[in-house]
């Protein structure tokens, strides 16, 4: 009886030492893949001189994703790819969520969970500075405007066009913004339509060559940036919108927009 007493006291004690130890392994640290098209100064570019906020990457997304990562105790992987295929990547599982400027969208709401909206935007035209003859949407009838593929100015003046509420010469659809701020100021086409906050930023970069204004008529409407998940991570989105939420509330996006417009500005 005595021996009996004496290997249940060593099993318990052993069940007792292995759950303390299980209990002291530190949890295993989270990785998110986060996706995103890092052309779009200023919410996410590649930075040089070493100044990128995760890898080689910097700007507002990048730097908002940081702060909450931080806060969530996550690490970051970023996968920096073409706009149009970011919600089948994440529809596919290939990356975690996206943090693109990317504007909230009914239809866009039917295929991903959007966070609460975190920036204002709108769209702008762009310009060349001696071009006066564009002040609106109406002034670019039989032109040719340049869009970035599958952004929300692409939608709104393709759709312009095919509907006859514009006539114009065509619409050019680029991969990336810069080509098409190129094409413009080379004269290959007339007009660009991209988000405000971006088209600024290209303003501040090509000083003296380029305007940009929004339609007096407000074709395009009000306009907001949220970060996208997929639609089974409904945790995911919770935790980050905990913390977005508080983050939106102290100021801290409209910091980094007044940060990044300030700080990365074209040195004179």
């Amino acid at each position: 009886m005595k021996k009996l007493f004496l290997l249940a006291l060593l099993m318990f004690a052993v069940a007792a030492l292995a759950a303390c130890s299980s209990d002291d392994e530190p949890a295993e640290r989270r990785t998110l893949v986060m996706g995103t098209n890092a052309a779009f100064f200023p919410f996410e570019f590649v930075a040089d001189h070493g100044r990128g906020v995760i890898g080689q990457y910097a700007g507002i997304d990048v730097s908002l994703v940081a702060r909450i990562a931080e806060e969530l105790d996550i690490d970051i992987v970023i996968q920096d790819q073409e706009f149009i295929g970011l919600i089948a990547a994440l529809q596919n599982r290939e990356i975690d969520f996206i943090a693109a400027a990317m504007t909230i969208r009914p239809d866009r709401a039917e295929q991903v969970n959007f966070t609460v909206p975190y920036f204002n935007a709108g769209q702008y035209i762009v310009v060349r500075s001696d071009n006066d003859a564009i002040n609106s949407i109406a002034d670019m009838e039989g032109m040719i405007v340049g869009v970035q593929f599958a952004t929300t100015g692409d939608i709104a003046m393709t759709d312009a066009n095919n509907e006859g509420i514009i006539d114009l010469h065509s619409v050019a659809q680029y991969n990336q913004p810069v080509a098409a701020i190129m094409d413009l100021l080379s004269g290959s086409i007339d007009a660009v339509v991209i988000d405000a906050p971006v088209a600024r930023g290209f303003i501040a970069q090509h000083p003296g060559e380029l305007r940009a204004f929004a339609d007096p008529n407000e074709f395009f409407g009000p306009e907001q940036f949220g970060m996208a998940f997929h639609l089974e991570d409904t945790e995911l989105l919770a935790e980050f919108n905990e913390v977005l939420i508080r983050l939106i509330e102290e100021g801290y996006v409209m910091y980094l927009y007044e940060y990044y417009n300030r700080e990365f500005a074209p040195v004179e």
